[in-house]
C-alpha cells in the first residue's frame, strides 16, 4: 500500500513540475472531491434499508500542453449500508494488486496526442459496454445499471491508440489491457484486446465495440457491445446491446444470452433531467433463472445556477428477478479546486 501511495505522490509531483515549465495554452490542473449520500429503502421478501451508491471519490485531471494530459480517479470510500462501510471500503485497498476486482484506483492514465492520434497508457476502462459506460461511477445508479456494468471489473492496466478523423465526427481505437479474469494485472499472462468505433453524426451517436477477453492461456471470451444514442431536441434515447446476460456467480465466465439496456431522457433545462431506464436480460437455457427485467424512473435537479456541481436525485425501480421495489433519494456534490 505504501509503495502505491508513494508512486501516486511521485506522479503528481512530476506532473506539477512539468506543468510549471510548460508555456502552452493547454496548461491546467484541477482536483475534484466528490462525496455522495443515498438513502435507499428496498421493499420485497427481504426488505432492507441501504445507502445505495453512497461513496467518496476524487478526480485529478489536467493538461501540461496540447500533447500531454492525465486523469486519476480514486474510490476512497464505499458505503452500500451502515454495517458494510468498513468491509467494503477495506476491500478497495486490499485489491490494489489484482485485476479481477475494482479497487482504490479506478483510472490512472496519461494521454499523448499528436494531430489526429491519441496514445493512452495506464489504468483505463475496457472499451466495451456501449454508452452505459460513458458516466463516471459516482454518477451512476447501480440498481438501474445492466448486469454487465455491475459484474465486470472493467478498470484494467494497458494501452490504447485512437484515431480521430479530421472532421472529428468519427473515432477508431485499438486497446490492449490486462484481463479481468487474471488475478494480477501482469502476472497472470492474460490479456484483453478491444476495437471500438464511436461517432457523432448529428442526431445519432454510435459506440460499437468487440473485445477478446483472456480467460486462460489461448482461450478468449468474445464480448460484443452495440451502443446507440439518438438526439431529438431536449430528448435523448440510448439503446445498448451486449451479447451476454452478465457473469456467472463466481465471476469466472460470461453467462451467454444477451442484454438490452435502455434510457429515455428529457432535459427541459440545464437544471432538470428526467429519465426512464430499464434492462431486459435474456438468459441462456443453462441459467438457473429465466429472462428478467428492471424498470425505473429517475429525476435529477441541479440547484446551482450555471453549474452542475450539486446534484439532487431520486429514483423508483422494480426488479423482476429479485421481486423487489426500491426508492432512493440522494445528494452528490463535486467540490472542484483549480490548481493552475
Amino acid at each position: 500500500m505504501k509503495k502505491y501511495l508513494l508512486s501516486i505522490a511521485a506522479l503528481l509531483l512530476g506532473l506539477l513540475a512539468h506543468s510549471q515549465e510548460a508555456d502552452d495554452l493547454g496548461n491546467y490542473a484541477e482536483v475534484s472531491i466528490i462525496p455522495r449520500l443515498d438513502l435507499n429503502p428496498v421493499f420485497g421478501s427481504e426488505s432492507e434499508f441501504t445507502l445505495g451508491n453512497s461513496s467518496l471519490y476524487t478526480l485529478f485531471e489536467g493538461s501540461a500542453s496540447e500533447h500531454f494530459s492525465w486523469t486519476l480517479a480514486n474510490h476512497w470510500v464505499s458505503a452500500p449500508s451502515w454495517s458494510a462501510i468498513g468491509e467494503e471500503t477495506a476491500a478497495l485497498y486490499k485489491g490494489l494488486g489484482f485485476s479481477d476486482t475494482n479497487n482504490l484506483i479506478d483510472l490512472m492514465y496519461v494521454d499523448l496526442t499528436f494531430g489526429n492520434w491519441t496514445f493512452t497508457l495506464g489504468k483505463q476502462s475496457i472499451t466495451t459496454g456501449g454508452h452505459e459506460y460513458d458516466d463516471y461511477d459516482w454518477l451512476v445508479y447501480p440498481q438501474l445499471a445492466s448486469p454487465l456494468w455491475n459484474d465486470l471489473a472493467c478498470y484494467q492496466w494497458g494501452g490504447m491508440v485512437t484515431f480521430t478523423t479530421p472532421s472529428e465526427l468519427s473515432s477508431f481505437s485499438l486497446q490492449m489491457t490486462s484481463s479481468p479474469f487474471g488475478e494480477r494485472p501482469f502476472g497472470s499472462g492474460l490479456w484483453s484486446y478491444s476495437a471500438q468505433w464511436g461517432g457523432e453524426y448529428g442526431w445519432y451517436s454510435p459506440l460499437w465495440s468487440v473485445s477478446a477477453i483472456g480467460k486462460a492461456p489461448g482461450e478468449y471470451a468474445w464480448l460484443v457491445s452495440l451502443g446507440n444514442q439518438f438526439y431529438l431536441g431536449d430528448w435523448t434515447l440510448t439503446l445498448d446491446w451486449s451479447n451476454t446476460s452478465g457473469m456467472t456467480g463466481n465471476y469466472d465466465d460470461f453467462m451467454g444470452g444477451c442484454l438490452f439496456h435502455g434510457r429515455l431522457s428529457y432535459a427541459p433545462s440545464e437544471r432538470w433531467d428526467f429519465s426512464l431506464r430499464g434492462n431486459y436480460v435474456v438468459t441462456p437455457k443453462t441459467a438457473l433463472f429465466a429472462n428478467w427485467w428492471t424498470a425505473g424512473t429517475v429525476v435529477e435537479f441541479f440547484p446551482l445556477q450555471d453549474s452542475d456541481a450539486l446534484r439532487l436525485h431520486a429514483f423508483a425501480e422494480y426488479d423482476s428477478l429479485n421481486e423487489c421495489f426500491q426508492l432512493c433519494a440522494g445528494i452528490l456534490y463535486n467540490f472542484n479546486l483549480k490548481l493552475w
